[in-house]
């Protein structure tokens, strides 16, 4: 989830719940301050009726006959809300008031006064005025969270521009990254720590591809010359035989320390992106070639050979990169195979496939590709054979699998 579709979703419940929150306050405090109006205006009545009563006695226009006491009481003053039955064009119904009693010694008499006043139209204001409010702070509210949306989309899109900037880097390029500004400090931060980062990581690169080259470069010579030695001791007439297995087992040595050399300097190439050349390649030509390097191999171990192969089957590729898959394909069937087993050889417009005969293997297939991975220790091979092939497949995004059902192994290179 995307960090401002994440904001947007923690803003809703919280706007819901202040929108809610905000129109119960603003409801109570409306009629807080409605009820104290009122029951001003009743005071205010009250004192009126009173005043009447203290200086126009009798009172011509009321008639107090509800409560007139000649015992003085002390003076109270109360209000409640209270319903009055009402009818209203013909209408039954009842009304909610506000009422204040009071008890009051007027004129050496005690009175109590009685002032009412509707409570239904202010009921409606105070709907009325709560509905409005609300609906501006909803309406506010709406307001923002689009206008913080598009605030927040419009200051985030560098970043994100960045980020597809980052994503398409390649040390293989050898160009450092160059970051959009956004004027915001907090990215511009990121984007030095990125921009340093990017910097030392291709020159970390460039040392190291550089280094390894060197090395390699370097090894290549002592080891020729340690090999040619070697042949020219092992043609030497005065070696007695013990010497003889000596010379013999340097100079294998130094042919296998040669070939290693040899086989990590080339997957260092392929990592560092170096077989950049690639031509349209015919699949099934392909596996004639190398299929007639290995014939000498095939028929010493009397296996039978199958080929499926589609017409027509071409990929874009480096040649040496693709002739270095299948040989490693080929040669591992020839490796791990029975003698008298056999060898399938499948195409298709979307994968290559090189089955054997053979035992199960104490690997599992996840191991299988990586280096130095062999089932024996004392075996001559380096187990770097399936690992070249998976490093050409990264390459490529091609797709590598091998599975093992009725004593038939298959890997599989998926275009």
């Amino acid at each position: 989830m995307k960090l401002i579709e994440k904001t947007r979703r923690r803003y809703i419940p919280y706007a819901i719940l202040i929108f809610v929150i905000s129109s119960v306050v603003i409801y109570f405090t409306l009629k807080r301050i409605t009820i104290a109006k009122q029951d001003e205006k009743l005071k205010w009545d009250k004192e009126l009726i009173a005043q009447k009563i203290k200086y126009d006695y009798p009172l011509p226009i009321f008639e107090v006959d509800d409560y007139k006491s000649k015992t003085p009481v002390k003076d109270t003053l109360y209000f409640k809300d209270t319903l009055i039955y009402q009818v209203v064009s013909g209408v039954e119904k009842y009304e909610l008031y506000r009422q204040l009693t009071s008890i009051e010694n007027l004129q050496n008499r005690t009175y109590r006064i009685v002032t009412r006043t509707s409570l239904v139209r202010n009921q409606d204001y105070i709907l009325i005025i709560t509905l409005s409010v609300g609906i501006v702070v909803l309406l506010l509210m709406i307001t923002v969270y689009f206008v913080n949306t598009h605030v927040m989309r419009k200051a985030w899109l560098p970043f994100y521009e960045n980020l597809q900037i980052v994503k398409n880097f390649s040390v293989e390029d050898n160009k450092p990254v160059t970051l959009e500004k956004s004027g915001i400090d907090e990215f511009e931060d990121l984007n030095d720590s990125l921009t340093r980062l990017t910097d030392k990581i291709i020159s970390d690169f460039n040392n190291l591809k550089e280094f390894t080259e060197n090395a390699s470069h370097e090894m290549q010579t002592p080891l020729a010359i340690m090999q040619s030695k070697s042949e020219m001791l092992l043609q030497s007439e005065n070696l007695d035989p013990e010497h003889i297995d000596h010379i013999r087992a340097i100079y294998t040595s130094v042919q296998r320390l040669s070939k290693l050399n040899k086989t990590l300097l080339l997957l260092s190439k392929i990592e560092n992106n170096q077989f950049t050349e690639k031509e349209t390649i015919d699949v099934n030509k392909s596996i004639e070639r190398q299929l007639e390097i290995f014939e000498d191999f095939i028929e010493n171990k009397e296996l039978e050979l199958v080929m499926n192969t589609a017409m027509d089957v071409t990929i874009e590729a480096n040649p040496l990169l693709f002739d270095m898959v299948i040989s490693n394909l080929i040669s591992n069937a020839i490796k791990h195979n029975v003698k008298g087993g056999n060898i399938t050889i499948s195409t298709t417009k979307l994968f290559v496939s090189v089955s054997n005969s053979g035992a199960p293997t104490k690997l599992d297939s996840s191991s299988l590709f990586e280096r130095f991975k062999k089932e024996s220790q004392s075996s001559n091979s380096f187990g770097l054979g399936l690992a070249i092939v998976k490093k050409v497949c990264d390459n490529y995004n091609w797709k590598i699998t091998h599975s093992f059902a009725e004593d038939q192994h298959n890997i599989s290179v998926y275009f």
